[in-house]
């Protein structure tokens, strides 16, 4: 049975664990059966050293540094015993994989950083970035890489590494079973938003698109599921905007309280300035919520605009009130996208994409 290594930031159970980690996981426990799947990634402080979920062997590192931790990890127990090393280049930047590793390279790019480098660093160390990403791309341009959307692809391509290195291969369908949730047995002024709570993932557009609207309807609210580093100066915009009565934070929730919300809620927002697919609108749309979003990468692949969900040209903010506006009144257009939602949303499957996965894996086996 040949072995796989992935180099994952976090574990699974790990409190801060995302829709990256969600994709290895959901991969690799179909394909556990037929590769030896080894997982090495941050553990919760509660982990074990080595644990197995799913079929799969996680192997928890704890403490700082993780960006030297894991690679060296992986050099010092692994290196000569795997058959396929996965760079999972889940915090935006990969793992230098193809400087130390012996064996073929698969790395999953969920996005590029570009503009988020600005939203997240100090002006110099974001421009340091920026300018530095193309070239760090340019280690990986013999490697294969499995993009998330064909934004990501393109993003690629345009940075040099050729198409026929590029696999895309999407997430699949989290809620499988759940049909579609009529629109009289939904709150008709929620919106929901699920998002780590980073300044890139915009939630704040979605705070002062509330604040504009409520003018109008007074009675619209916003539920925000998630957590993160961003989470303070959220609730002192929300304070500062006087809507503490429209925006309620329920900090990060568990599967069951998640899907109540996608239930419950009449559209949900996503409003982040890029995205490597954006998972929770497949997750809303599983149960025929539509989507709201921005025009950019990542979130224009996952709505399909007009049809699945409403995509409002980034920065026009007076776009996006018109886009969340009509999304939560009108009933005829609510409808005719809840139907292709849940539609598309279950034309999304995990088992295809661990398919297709699998046939990377051993397109990558025959050429060693």
């Amino acid at each position: 049975m040949y072995r796989i290594i992935v180099l994952s930031r976090r574990n699974i159970t790990h409190p801060r664990a995302g829709g990256a980690s969600r994709y290895v996981h959901e991969i690799f426990q179909r394909l556990a059966t037929k590769y030896d799947v080894t997982i090495i990634s941050e553990g919760a402080a509660s982990n074990e050293s080595v644990q197995t979920i799913d079929g799969l062997t996680y192997v928890n590192v704890k403490g700082s540094m993780m960006r030297l931790r894991l690679p060296y990890s992986y050099i010092r127990r692994f290196v000569n015993d795997a058959d396929v090393l996965v760079d999972n280049a889940d915090v935006g930047v990969p793992w230098f994989s193809p400087l130390y590793a012996k064996r073929p390279v698969i790395t999953i790019i969920h996005q590029l950083v570009r503009e988020i480098f600005y939203e997240e660093l100090p002006w110099f160390a974001a421009t340091l970035g920026y300018f530095s990403e193309p070239a760090l791309y340019k280690l990986y341009s013999r490697s294969t890489i499995v993009a998330m959307s064909e934004s990501t692809a393109h993003d690629l391509r345009q940075l040099g590494i050729p198409s026929g290195n590029i696999r895309i291969i999407g997430p699949g369908c989290p809620y499988p079973a759940n049909g579609s949730v009529p629109l009289e047995e939904r709150s008709q002024t929620l919106i929901g938003c699920v998002s780590r709570l980073m300044r890139y993932k915009g939630v704040q557009f979605a705070i002062r698109a509330i604040g504009r609207i409520a003018e109008e309807l007074p009675d619209l609210k916003l539920e925000i599921a998630g957590s993160g580093p961003y989470d303070g100066e959220l609730r002192k915009l929300v304070n500062e905007l006087g809507l503490s009565s429209n925006v309620t934070f329920l900090g990060k929730v568990t599967e069951e309280r998640k899907l109540r919300l996608y239930c419950e809620a009449r559209s949900i927002i996503l409003s982040s300035i890029r995205e490597g697919y954006g998972l929770s609108v497949i997750e809303a749309n599983s149960v025929g919520t539509p989507a709201v979003g921005w025009k950019v990468p990542g979130l224009r692949d996952s709505i399909i605009a007009d049809e699945t969900g409403l995509l409002a040209d980034f920065p026009n903010v007076d776009d996006l009130d018109r886009k969340i506006q009509s999304v939560m009144t009108d009933d005829r257009t609510w409808n005719r996208i809840s139907e292709n939602a849940w539609k598309w949303a279950h034309n999304h499957s995990w088992d295809r994409s661990a398919q297709a996965f699998e046939e990377t894996v051993e397109s990558v086996l025959t050429k060693r």
